[in-house]
């Protein structure tokens, strides 16, 4: 079954072609005003992001600090996730996505937040991978969003 909320399946049109899917979406409804909604994806992070969707795994601490989206071990090892390239405007802000902590191998993250009666729609967009292998190795190695957002609803008090 072809779904753009998994790993597991491949763009047909691409098939053969040294190309990754195009595109990873998801979204939830969450019960809060888009400000803060917002707030709570980008200064409550470490908060509700699933352990193991990190690099370093229990005792990690993501953060949104100068610009990037880092995470933090216990240890005080860094690793680099995301550098913001578009500031938040009208609901959205948009990512540099780092394969492997790596600024020059990254896919391109849109985060949207926009009013949906009295709840928040939540959405991610994750695409622009890299032609050829390096593609398929970021596409494989990006987060499970769907799995991402239903721990920020959790956290932001909606329904499972």
């Amino acid at each position: 079954m072809d779904s753009l909320f998994s790993h597991a399946n491949t763009d047909p049109a691409n098939e053969g072609t040294g190309r990754p899917p195009a595109t990873l979406a998801a979204q939830v409804f969450v019960p809060r005003n888009p400000e803060d909604s917002f707030a709570g994806f980008t200064d409550g992070i470490h908060l509700w992001w699933p352990v193991d969707q990190t690099r370093f795994g229990e005792g990690t601490h993501p953060e949104f600090t100068q610009g990037e989206l880092f995470e933090e071990d216990m240890a005080g090892n860094r690793a680099l996730w995301a550098t913001v390239t578009a500031e938040p405007l009208d609901g959205r802000f948009e990512l540099a996505w780092h394969h492997e902590g790596n600024p020059n191998r990254s896919s391109d993250l849109a985060v949207s937040f926009s009013a949906d009666g009295t709840a928040t729609r939540v959405s991610v967009v994750h695409d622009g991978w890299a032609e050829g292998k390096l593609g398929y190795e970021q596409f494989e190695a990006a987060p499970d969003w769907p799995a991402v957002l239903a721990s920020y609803r959790r956290f932001m008090g909606g329904a499972e």
